[in-house]
Order: C-alpha cells, then sequence, then structure tokens
C-alpha cells in the first residue's frame, strides 16, 4: 500500500473510532459524491439515522446476501446502486452507494477498498460491545439476584460459601472490551481468587458470567479512593488489580461499580453496575472504571422509569430525527459532534469533511427545529444529557 493511502486509511481509522458510522457515512458520501447506508449483517441500520422512503439507496430489507463465489460488491445498473460487502465472519455488513454511474464504479470501488480495513475493525468492536450489552442484559446470572436474590444465597451455598444475607454488599461487573480472543477463562478465575486470598479478601465473592466477572463486595471495602474516603474496613485495589491482569492478558477491560444494598436487593446493585459500564461507553471510558454513584444527574434520571424516560428524549429530538428522515441531512450526528466537542466548529468541520459554513447552517437549521439557543451553556449542558440518555436507552431497546 502506497505511504499516502496509508496514511489516509490511519486517519480515517482514527476518526472513525472516535466518531462511530455517522463519521463513515458522512465520509464516503463526500467521497464518492452520493448518498450510502451502512447497514450490519442483520440488516441493522448503523448510518444514517432513518432511510428516506423511495429513496435511491432503497433500504435495508432489500439488501441480498452475498453468493458463494460473488465478488467483494454488486453493481446494479438498473437503480444506479453499487452494494459493498464487508465480510465478518459467516456474515457480512454491507455498504449501499447510490447514485453511482457505471462510468464510475472502478473509482468508487477503490474508495471503498481504501477503508475496508479500518471499518472493518470498527464494524468488529461495535458488534462485539452489542453483544456485550445483549449478554448484560440477558445474561442468566441476574436472575441469580430476583426474588430477593434467593437464586443467589441457593447458588452460594451449592459452592459451598457462606454469606450474611443479613448484611449490606455492593457489586462490581467486570467485562472485556477487547484484546486476546483465546483468554483462559479457567486460570484467570484462579487468579482472581489468588489475588482475593493474598488481599485477605476471602469475604469477596466471585461469579463468573459470558465475557466477565462478577464480584460482591461487603459494604465495608473500599475499592477506589472515592470509597476510601468512607469509613472503611478493608482496601480492594481493584484500579491497581485491572492494570495488571490486563496488561498479563493482552486484554482490555471496563468496571462498571453499583452502590451499596441489603442482600435482598443486591439486584439494584447489579442493574447500576452494568449502567454503569453501557454509559461509560458512550461517555468513551470503555476501559476505565465507572461508578455508578458518579455518573451524577444521568445516575438520577436512569433511577425513573426508563420508557417514560426514552419517551421524553425521543419527544425532545423528534424535529431533528423527523427532518433527518425527510431530507437525509445528518443532523443527529452533527448536534451528537458539537456536544461532545463543546462546540469547537472548526474541529467538528473536519470530522465531518465540511466546511464550517456548512457547519453553521446545519446547527442554525437544529436550533430552529428545536427553538433553542445553543449559545448558552444551560441548553449545551441539557442537550448534551439527552442525547447520551436517547443513545443509551435506544441500544437497550434494540438489545431486548
Amino acid at each position: 500500500m502506497p505511504q499516502g493511502t496509508r496514511d489516509a486509511s490511519f486517519r480515517f481509522m482514527e476518526r472513525l473510532a472516535e466518531q462511530g458510522f455517522g463519521y463513515a457515512g458522512a465520509y464516503l458520501e463526500q467521497a464518492c459524491r452520493c448518498s450510502a447506508l451502512i447497514v450490519g449483517p442483520d440488516r441493522e441500520l448503523l448510518y444514517p439515522a432513518a432511510v428516506i422512503e423511495n429513496g435511491s439507496t432503497g433500504s435495508p430489507a432489500d439488501i441480498a446476501d452475498p453468493g458463494p463465489d460473488e465478488a467483494r460488491y454488486r453493481f446494479d445498473a438498473s437503480h444506479c446502486r453499487l452494494t459493498y460487502f464487508i465480510p465478518l465472519g459467516r456474515a457480512s455488513a454491507s455498504i449501499v452507494l447510490a447514485p453511482v454511474r457505471k462510468a464510475s464504479v472502478e473509482e468508487t470501488v477503490s474508495i471503498l477498498d481504501e477503508v475496508s480495513a479500518p471499518l472493518t475493525y470498527h464494524l468488529a468492536s461495535y458488534l462485539s460491545s452489542q453483544r456485550m450489552i445483549r449478554a448484560m442484559k440477558d445474561d442468566a446470572s441476574a436472575r441469580l439476584f430476583e426474588n430477593g436474590a434467593r437464586g443467589l444465597a441457593d447458588y452460594l451455598a451449592t459452592r459451598q460459601l457462606q454469606i450474611d444475607e443479613t448484611g449490606s454488599y455492593f457489586i462490581t461487573i467486570t467485562r472485556i472490551g477487547g484484546g486476546n480472543q483465546r483468554y483462559d477463562w479457567a486460570s484467570t478465575s484462579e487468579s482472581v481468587r489468588q489475588y482475593l486470598r493474598e488481599q485477605h479478601a476471602s469475604d469477596v465473592i466471585d461469579i463468573g458470567i459470558d465475557e466477565g466477572f462478577i464480584h460482591i463486595f461487603p459494604s465495608d471495602y473500599a475499592v477506589d479512593d472515592e470509597g476510601r474516603k468512607m469509613p472503611h474496613r478493608h482496601f480492594y485495589d481493584l484500579a491497581y488489580h485491572k492494570a495488571v491482569h490486563d496488561r498479563y492478558n493482552g486484554i482490555v477491560t471496563s468496571i462498571g461499580i453499583g452502590r451499596s444494598y441489603p442482600f435482598a436487593q443486591l439486584g439494584t446493585s447489579l442493574k447500576e453496575a452494568k449502567e454503569a459500564l453501557e454509559l461509560g461507553w458512550l461517555l468513551g471510558k470503555e476501559d476505565d472504571i465507572i461508578r455508578y454513584a458518579q455518573l451524577g444527574i444521568l445516575a438520577i434520571l436512569l433511577d425513573t422509569d426508563h420508557d417514560a424516560l426514552r419517551s421524553h428524549c425521543e419527544q425532545a429530538l423528534k424535529p431533528v430525527i423527523d427532518f433527518e428522515a425527510a431530507h437525509g441531512t445528518p443532523l443527529m450526528n452533527t448536534l451528537r459532534l458539537m456536544l461532545d466537542h463543546s462546540f469547537r466548529w472548526t474541529d467538528v468541520s473536519k470530522l465531518l469533511f465540511i466546511h464550517v459554513n456548512t457547519l453553521r447552517y446545519r446547527m442554525d437549521k437544529i436550533a430552529e427545529l428545536l427553538d433553542s439557543d445553543f449559545s448558552e451553556q444551560a441548553v449545551r449542558a441539557n442537550y448534551f444529557i439527552i442525547v447520551k440518555l436517547y443513545d443509551l436507552l435506544n441500544s437497550e431497546q434494540q438489545s431486548s
């Protein structure tokens, strides 16, 4: 690969990792001068936020799987539509571009070839994180904490482990976000237990789950600097153990920490630890330790009814979502990037591959649709929270 092409591919990968499929779609539309769809292997629409009815790209349902001997792309001359396939194991993601003239097919495919490697990597990471979210929703271990955690008490009895059901506890969840796929869970389980013994933390209980661990700590344990501010009997250095564990095993983990509750209410601590992990991914802390209690206003809002909260976020953003669906202008991703980058106009215009004046036009349209003045910090803070909750709650709904 020529040096210039390699550098461009690296730049694309960096920005893709930061901004996601919204950046990839905008880049392809700019580079190929046409509309784009990015569709996952399960026909999930990844870009744009909605399909324009009767649009030139069609819809995810229109995409047929590639045949066993088919080339990496398919060109439909009758609809001037090019479908480019990205293999992901036994399935394929697809990029649909239209309108594409027959004379431009070769040039368009060369552009797609240049970005296929970083897109493949990002798609694999995205699908892995979605599987993690689904696993956290559907994990059979969650049933241990139902009905006053009776299932947990019975499970611990079968392992000949004792727990004081009159005490209070908090839960941490450790999940793998990347690294060595040949991860030895059996030896890791033993190394975790060995570390607990070395730390004289024999009353901490570990439970192996899909792609990670649950730990149940007595409430008088501190596991981070925030916990050390409160009265505690024992300190378990979670950050140190995570760093050593990740480096030794060649992996990247994230840890969510729930608040302390009586034994019968441990299901609430489990739920909080899961939500801390999910919000950590949305806030760009996918390799960090996230304490639910430190999520501030987001944690308070997540304590409310999720259906009502989702409805509120959807209604607040509805004018922008509807305009994007009708006109194809990626306003939601524009708003998301502006909020994430503190309204640094030049930075965001570069990320979107548009002129700063085009970005100002988009933001003027967003402000008009939402009847809001984004020069006010309070308005920016309000929509930052709304957009983050909208993204989180929609990922919950899709994985349920």
